[in-house]
């Protein structure tokens, strides 16, 4: 079978589940990944033929691909940030709108005039976050933390360069610690307190949204990372809340990526636990998708 020959192939197979425009981009994605080309070289020789063994490395993806597994663990990598991360069902998915709640970081003047930055980033999973700051601001010093040993497993493995016309090994590496921020005190870590940036995208779906989700989600991803009850939606929001207020620097900022069903209810919440400068952030769509607050109190 040569490469054209595959696309056409799983074009046809991926057809029968998605819609033609991303069954194209999600054949295409299996060839030039699993055989290491660039698109360029799969369009300039379509008629290569692919070595038995590779072809059956990209129909055993096909088959993923077609039991609804997500793309990006059927690849073991996403996109995020500019960088590639490893991901599998350990972790979820880095989403494009969490990118913007590390740009609006990374371009807040508080943090920016911060020479050494502390950063704290909680329910870390892949280490998206945390790793990304670390390579846009390259003096921060970050710690990151997860409930789920599986999930810093993996985001301790990420290698993640910063392409300056030759690759350069991030030297700030983020100190990964277990942590369940609703029920545990603060580890004794000595970076822990005077934190600059307190970030987290911690679950925030309620459990009747499942209704509404689709199943390469509900398979695959892990609902600790994704799921609340109906009756606490807020449960992080309130916990995360009162680990700023004690690890926060006067001065600091902290950031969450939240819900776009609640953002004027995590709003009266942080204010109603003393912050200051609380906003809500809209994402690329419209949606309220993100809060800000400063800490002003001791």
């Amino acid at each position: 079978m040569t490469n054209k020959e595959f696309v056409t192939h799983a074009i046809d197979e991926l057809c029968q589940t998605f819609p033609l425009a991303s069954a194209r981009v999600m054949a295409t994605r299996l060839l030039t990944h699993f055989r290491g080309l660039s698109e360029y070289e799969y369009l300039i020789e379509p008629g290569k033929k692919i070595p038995s063994p590779e072809l059956a490395v990209l129909e055993k993806a096909l088959s993923e691909l077609l039991e609804n597994r997500p793309l990006q663990y059927v690849l073991g990598t996403a996109e995020f940030c500019g960088h590639e991360f490893k991901v599998d069902e350990r972790v979820l998915i880095p989403r494009p709108e969490t990118e913007q709640l590390v740009r609006i970081i990374v371009e807040d003047s508080n943090v920016m005039g911060c020479s050494d930055p502390k950063i704290l980033d909680a329910c870390t999973g892949s280490g998206c976050i945390a790793l990304s700051l670390a390579a846009a601001l390259p003096k921060a010093q970050v710690l990151a933390c997860d409930i789920s040993e599986d999930a810093l497993d993996l985001a301790a493995s990420q290698e993640i360069f910063l392409d300056e016309g030759r690759h350069q090994r991030l030297s700030n590496i983020p100190e990964w610690f277990v942590w369940d921020v609703l029920t545990e005190p603060e580890p004794s870590l000595p970076n822990m307190s005077e934190l600059d940036v307190f970030v987290s995208n911690p679950p925030y779906i309620c459990e009747s949204e499942k209704d509404f989700m689709e199943d390469n989600v509900l398979l695959y991803e892990p609902g600790l990372a994704l799921f609340v009850p109906d009756n606490d939606p807020l449960r992080f929001y309130r916990a995360l809340g009162l680990r700023a207020a004690e690890l926060l620097r006067l001065g600091g900022k902290g950031y969450f990526e939240i819900n776009e069903r609640y953002p004027n209810e995590v709003c009266a919440l942080l204010e109603e636990q003393g912050f200051s400068e609380v906003c809500a952030h809209e994402d690329y769509h419209g949606k309220s998708r993100f809060v800000s607050f400063v800490k002003y109190f001791m």
